[in-house]
């Protein structure tokens, strides 16, 4: 018997999940949710919102009562508070999913491409550098290493990061 090869045009998760290194299920559901919410919501208030608020905006929670939003800046988070309720009235009367939602929770999350790369890796550099205490003495195993040398090799074009995360596994 041999090994099923993926289609190499197949989705990136259906690779992923071949190499053994998939999101486990309950995670890559929540993904799906929140990436199918989020396109219903930018397309239910795109004569709503400004396009700089929509660009940066996420669905990052939803239960039937609650949606919670991700927005690149304090003021986009201000303005859709401001207008939580006229926005949750075209989204509770246009749509199916959202038809029992009664509160927007606004959470702000900077994801400006200038700064996200440089500070995602200065912190990764910092917490990398002073370790916990709890797992100072723990080393990482083989499958930990592997992964984040294929991570720093394929997935990361930050240099600086790349040699953070080598270090890691080399130390």
């Amino acid at each position: 018997m041999s090994k099923k090869q993926p289609n190499r045009l197949a989705q990136l998760i259906d690779h992923q999940a071949f190499a053994g290194s998939a999101l486990p299920q309950t995670l890559a559901d929540n993904m799906r949710l929140y990436i199918e919410a989020t396109n219903e919501v930018k397309e239910l208030l795109v004569d709503c919102l400004p396009e700089e608020i929509l660009n940066t905006c996420w669905v990052v929670g939803l239960t039937s009562e609650q949606l919670t939003l991700s927005v690149g800046s304090m003021t986009a988070a201000n303005h859709i508070r401001y207008l939580q309720s006229a926005y949750l009235q075209v989204l509770t009367e246009h749509s199916i999913t959202f038809k029992q939602l009664k509160q927007i929770r606004v959470v702000v999350a900077r994801t400006s491409a200038d700064n996200y790369s440089s500070k995602q890796s200065t912190a990764l550099s910092a917490s990398l550098s002073k370790p916990c205490k709890a797992n100072e003495n723990q080393a990482l195993s083989q499958n930990t290493k592997r992964t984040i040398s294929q991570a720093a090799e394929h997935v990361t074009t930050d240099e600086n990061l790349k040699k953070a995360l080598l270090r890691l596994v080399n130390h």
